[in-house]
């Protein structure tokens, strides 16, 4: 039966995975600042809509209470003018109120008329307006809907890279254990997964998990001879997996955060970042996450397909 599995194929699939990520980051990252051309242009134009929206709608309060003013005075005037008077002095008095009334009425038509030329300009200016602004908020939220279409594609794409990832260093964990009796003390396969998905555990433990891997791999090879122990030579690796996992953790949160503060909230990021230079700033630091975890995955690979070749020896 054999004591190791040559799991190189699955430190390839990483890095098909990683360019794949990689591509569907930046292409999300180009959606980002579409969205954010048409979300500029919204808010550019919020203020003048805004100003406005608010003259049409005061413009438009008193028509009601003119109609209303119009109809009760006309309502009076037909009921004066049916009126009939008894004596003269009724008379006078009925013809000074018609007299009164129709004057009323006439200066609440004139009143009324004035404010319907007043939101009939008002229509003229606000009309093109209100067009643009529902052009500007679909083409807003057609954007946005993209965006956030292709940013969930990412997402997925990196989560099953990292089950990936988890799986390749569990195999990896594995053939230590079935090697290296000291093992039964350390990490358990099973644990790369928990150290990858666990909320809290995984900003850290998926780095002493691999180094562990790394080391004891490294400790292998050299206790069975297959490679030699050099007192002289300086090894980086554990710097470089400490460089990765810091890239790594930057990219996922600090810059996402940094990113939907800068695009999606109008605060201190979005006034006073560069969106450019957010967006390249995001996608230089996952092209370096992905470059060293190439780097690594290749190595590591390396030190596999020795232990694979020499198992007669363990």
């Amino acid at each position: 039966m054999k004591k190791l599995t040559d799991n190189t194929s699955l430190g390839k699939l990483i890095l098909l995975c990683n360019v794949v990520v990689l591509v569907l980051f930046i292409i999300s990252m180009l959606f980002l600042m579409k969205f954010d051309k048409t979300n500029s242009a919204v808010i550019q134009e919020r203020n003048h809509y805004n100003k406005l929206y608010e003259e049409y709608a005061m413009a438009q309060h008193p028509l009601k209470q003119d109609s209303a003013e119009v109809a009760y005075y006309q309502y009076k005037l037909d009921t004066l003018q049916q009126k009939t008077a008894a004596t003269k002095d009724e008379k006078k008095a009925l013809a000074e109120s018609i007299e009164v009334t129709k004057q009323t009425l006439a200066d609440k038509q004139k009143q009324q008329a004035d404010n319907l030329v007043k939101l009939g300009e008002l229509e003229k200016e606000y009309g093109p307006v209100q067009q643009n602004w529902d052009q500007l908020n679909a083409d807003n939220d057609a954007a946005k809907k993209k965006f956030w279409v292709m940013a969930w594609i990412t997402i997925i794409a990196f989560l099953l890279k990292t089950v990936v990832f988890a799986m390749w260093g569990a195999k990896n964990n594995q053939n230590l254990h079935n090697i290296a009796p000291w093992m039964k003390d350390g990490m358990k396969p099973w644990m790369s997964y928990v150290a990858w998905f666990a909320p809290i555990y995984n900003l850290i433990k998926p780095l002493s998990f691999f180094k562990e891997v790394w080391n004891e791999t490294d400790y292998v090879l050299e206790d069975s001879g297959i490679t030699q122990r050099d007192e002289n030579k300086v090894d980086n690796s554990n710097i470089y997996m400490s460089i990765w996992w810091g890239f790594l953790l930057i990219s996922v949160w600090l810059m996402n955060f940094v990113l939907f503060n800068t695009f999606f909230r109008e605060g201190a990021f979005y006034v006073k970042a560069g969106h450019g230079t957010m967006v390249v700033v995001a996608i230089v630091i996952m092209v370096i996450t992905m470059c060293l975890e190439t780097y690594l995955v290749l190595q590591y690979n390396k030190k596999n397909k020795l232990l694979v070749e020499n198992e007669s020896k363990f």
